[in-house]
């Protein structure tokens, strides 16, 4: 018993952290790129280069979309494939659920290279036809590797301008339920002014006629008599009435909150 009581709080803590990661995965943003076109060098090379800048991407968050699963998922759309205008975008936005999509061009002239990215937005009923943002780097007379690395700073320079969605923010939890109204007092400060009226009218209706050794005292059942119908009768209005206030919600004014305000 013990040990499943301990295991409750841990598997709750597990179920809460994976909540956690898979509201994150699902804001986490999402890039296409459509092309990533080599002028001047060897086929070879746009692999390595095309790596280099989707792993840019990659390692800053974003979920990208490479060029050949792009060609793959828009194959019953080749027209969309190097089309920038707004309906394109908005149409291939739509198909691949992404926010954003980058194009890419790589000039190779011997050892230098220059790498060219736009990046369109793919929001709104119609988003611009122009790149929301163009970003270039260069490389001058480097190998491989150094051209590799250009583009990984190639993918952080469009990363600055690729805006993170706002996460879905669970509701505050609703306030807890008021507490019950307290009624016990109330409905007892009734019940004993009732008993009051009803010992005072007892009192009085215990009284004989008035002679001369007994007017006295039938003046004495006279006063407490009425005092204790008088008090009854307060203690009883008061504590029904404020039962049924309390009863209903509401918050009763009585006498003595008044004056405790004053």
């Amino acid at each position: 018993m013990w040990p499943r009581m301990r295991l409750l709080p841990a598997v709750a803590l597990g179920l809460t952290i994976l909540g956690a990661a898979a509201s994150s995965a699902e804001a986490r943003v999402r890039v296409t790129i459509p092309e990533f076109q080599l002028e001047g060098g060897a086929p070879a090379l746009t692999n390595q280069l095309q790596d280099g800048f989707v792993l840019g991407l990659v390692r800053a968050g974003i979920q990208v979309i490479d060029p050949s699963d792009t060609a793959h998922k828009l194959e019953g759309h080749p027209e969309l494939g190097h089309c920038d205008a707004s309906p394109c975008l908005k149409s291939i936005g739509q198909i691949l659920d992404v926010g954003y999509i980058v194009r890419v061009k790589v000039e190779v002239a011997g050892n230098s290279y220059k790498g060219v990215a736009r990046l369109f937005s793919t929001e709104g009923a119609a988003p611009a036809a122009l790149p929301i943002a163009t970003e270039s780097k260069s490389c001058d007379v480097c190998t491989v590797g150094e051209a590799r690395a250009t583009m990984l700073r190639l993918a952080d320079a469009v990363r600055s301008h690729i805006d993170e969605p706002i996460p879905v923010q669970a509701p505050p939890p609703p306030p807890p339920p008021p507490p019950p109204p307290h009624l016990t007092g109330p409905a007892l400060v009734a019940m004993v002014g009732a008993l009051a009226v009803a010992a005072g009218a007892a009192v009085l209706a215990s009284q004989g006629s008035c002679t001369a050794t007994a007017c006295s005292e039938n003046r004495s059942r006279n006063i407490g008599g009425g005092v204790l119908l008088g008090t009854g009768a307060a203690l009883t209005v008061t504590g029904a009435y404020v039962t049924i206030v309390r009863a209903r919600g509401g918050d009763p004014v009585t006498g003595a909150a008044v004056g405790w305000r004053w």
